[in-house]
């Protein structure tokens, strides 16, 4: 937790590399969580945080948070933990989980792995340990593939998390338990936690209070139970509904928003101090703890700005920025769509960024060698701007240097804050489609 309201200038970065959700609360759920980035993404953007020095930015970890649970599919966390570790190994790195793995995985193993590539600290999002309490903060809990009945699932995920933290513990990793305290839900249940996290060997106890969400999330739609594991909307996003087997269903009702008040002035205090009789406290405002935002939510957006050290700069031969257009104005066409990519670039005889000219896009098919051969067209160019993106097209081009960045923006704007310019205050929004 952030110690300030200001922007911190050290702290943790979170990378956004677990794509898939396993659970969803009834209270304080994002609208819009965010997309997960590929891992060759985020190694890019970590560093280029780390190497812009304009930014006075100073890293005490690496974290992956979200936007889904990193245990679901733990392989691109283990990827990307390896990655960073091998390349600044003098960079703590934290994961935040959870504890609920699928079904077929092995926790232990799982905890070994995460210490071989590197990571010393977790902390397991521990809101309950009575199972009742679970089914009332949460609307789905999805074990694997398949959303199984609340009952069975809170049982699950009490389970889970107590296998959680014995494993991480066993592996040597200094596990910190957090609760988020609900009003008048499990405000009365947080010694009880505290006790039963101290007994399964947790080094320390978090304690956040609820915030709701902003904006406020939509009606929440319980997932259909499905005979072959798949729901309806799963196979369709997937394209494997002709092979899963799985008849179409009418989309469940949405559950009416539920609100809850806030916790009163000095009740976290109180519980923090009923909570310490059990369990040493992690501090109240723990440097180590504060979140640098740069890479929070960055699947979903991130904003274009001056002062964000996370947006690909002009560097060695790579000075221009490619953009999909149709109309000279505005980025409005996807990648794919576009045949023709107006290249902005540094005038020679003032050095500001300006309309070099117009290159030809490869033609459509041929799979990745369409991309491989953008890339070399492009070999100039250090982002590429356009209206939205394929995450594969992305992933091709970032092997070879090209940044792809999906804006919702007027042109100018956005090649002048990529170079360097623009308004302070005039932020636009940049989205990893």
């Amino acid at each position: 937790m952030a110690c300030t309201s200001s922007r911190p200038k050290s702290g943790c970065i979170h990378l956004p590399v677990a794509a898939r959700a396993n659970t969803r609360r009834r209270f304080g759920e994002a609208a819009n969580p965010g997309r997960a980035l590929g891992v060759k993404d985020v190694l890019q953007w970590l560093d280029r945080v780390l190497a812009d020095s304009r930014s006075g930015l100073t890293l005490t970890g690496v974290a992956v948070s979200g936007p889904g649970e990193p245990l679901a599919e733990p392989a691109p966390v283990l990827e990307t933990f390896r990655a960073v570790h091998e390349k600044h190994p003098q960079l703590p790195l934290a994961l935040y989980t959870n504890g609920l793995c699928a079904p077929e995985a092995d926790m232990k193993a799982l905890a070994g792995e995460l210490a071989e590539a590197g990571v010393s600290r977790v902390t397991v999002l521990v809101d309950a340990v009575d199972t009742a309490i679970v089914e009332r903060l949460f609307a789905w809990i999805r074990p694997g593939r398949r959303t199984l009945a609340l009952p069975q699932a809170a049982a699950m995920l009490v389970d889970a998390q107590a296998s959680a933290i014995r494993a991480f513990r066993q592996a040597g990793l200094l596990v910190t338990a957090r609760m988020t305290v609900y009003p008048g839900i499990n405000e009365a249940h947080v010694a009880d936690v505290a006790h039963a996290v101290a007994a399964l060997g947790a080094d320390l106890f978090e304690l956040a209070p609820y915030v709701p969400a902003t904006p406020a999330a939509p009606p929440v739609a319980v997932p259909a139970l499905s005979e072959t594991g798949c729901t309806p909307a799963e196979c369709a996003s997937c394209g494997s509904a002709k092979s899963c087997g799985s008849k179409a269903a009418p989309a469940p009702e949405p559950e009416a928003p539920e609100t809850l008040p806030a916790l009163a002035p000095g009740r976290l205090d109180e519980l923090r101090a009923a909570a310490s009789r059990s369990i040493a406290m992690a501090p109240a405002c723990d440097p180590c703890g504060e979140d640098i935002l740069w890479m929070e939510n960055a699947g979903a957006s991130a904003v274009l700005a001056p002062e964000n050290p996370g947006l690909p700069r002009p560097s060695g031969a790579r000075v221009n920025v490619a953009v999909a257009s149709s109309d000279g104005m505005d980025v409005d066409l996807h990648l794919g769509q576009a045949i023709t990519f107006l290249i902005f670039g540094p005038r020679k005889d003032d050095g500001l960024p300006s309309l070099l000219g117009v290159r030809e896009a490869p033609e459509p098919g041929g799979g990745d060698k369409r991309w491989t051969d953008l890339a070399e067209t492009l070999g100039d160019c250090f982002a590429i701007l356009a209206a939205s993106a394929g995450a594969h097209p992305r992933e091709v081009l970032a092997a070879r240097g090209l940044t792809v960045l999906t804006a919702e923006t007027d042109i100018k704007g956005a090649v002048d804050l990529l170079f360097g310019g623009g308004k302070k205050g005039g932020k636009k929004r940049i989205k990893a489609d």
